[in-house]
């Protein structure tokens, strides 16, 4: 969204892994961004009128750096049951051919879930898990999500995608964020979820706090701790 000041002032590697986990707790702006009236109605068309965040990413490429995003589904590693959930991509800077867009194979959401591997000692993969698909993807059949500032793409928690390296002399960065539906279930550690729109009838996941300022001590705990070493890898 045009008026998003991440889109203006850019962000950091190191803002990238401040906020790499629910940083729509962490940043005000993000936080209003999230429930942003324009992507909801776009994710309500999809889940219905009860929507939740479940989780919200920022993803960085710098210039010219060999990191990439390994082919993979969503859903193996997320636990989320059933699969009513839509992560939406927002472009905070343009996503080209040659930053690195991502790629999807149209129509994989209706595949199976796929078993995946760890990733190869040395990997750049950039994934938080570090693992990719186990099986060979046919990379003609995939379809460049190309985007401007404050445009976005939606896509499915079971879709195979990923994307290669930035090539480019500009850093390429977005932020995703993960809408459910209040009947979704979720196996790990991630229990908690902000209620954007609607009403939450199930109660499968606890309140989150509400970001009156940037990076409140108690809110920036209540992220972190549960994920404690892990939020220092990718």
């Amino acid at each position: 969204m045009p008026g998003f000041p991440g889109a203006r002032a850019g962000a950091s590697a190191g803002t990238g892994q401040v906020i790499r986990n629910k940083g729509h707790l962490k940043c005000r702006a993000l936080y209003e961004l999230v429930a942003e009236p324009r992507i909801l109605d776009a994710v309500e068309s999809i889940l219905g009128p009860d929507i939740l965040v479940w989780g919200s990413s920022l993803f960085i490429k710098e210039p010219r750096d060999p990191g990439f995003i390994a082919w993979h589904q969503d859903a193996y590693y997320w636990g989320l049951e059933p699969d009513d959930v839509v992560s939406a991509w927002i472009a905070l800077a343009p996503s080209t051919w040659e930053n690195g867009a991502m790629r999807v194979i149209p129509g994989s959401h209706r595949l199976p879930p796929l078993p995946h591997r760890a990733s190869p000692a040395g990997s750049h993969n950039m994934l938080f898990t570090h693992e990719e698909l186990a099986t060979e993807v046919d990379e003609a059949e995939a379809v460049d999500l190309l985007l401007d500032v404050g445009e976005m793409s939606l896509h499915h928690v079971k879709i195979l995608h990923g994307s290669p390296p930035n090539g480019s002399p500009a850093r390429r960065y977005g932020y995703a964020v993960r809408y459910v539906a209040p009947h979704v279930r979720q196996r790990g550690d991630m229990n908690s979820a902000t209620l954007v729109r609607g009403h939450d009838n199930c109660g499968y996941f606890d309140p989150e706090p509400v970001p009156s300022r940037d990076m409140e001590p108690d809110i920036v705990a209540f992220v972190d701790e549960p994920l404690g070493d892990r939020m220092s890898g990718k």
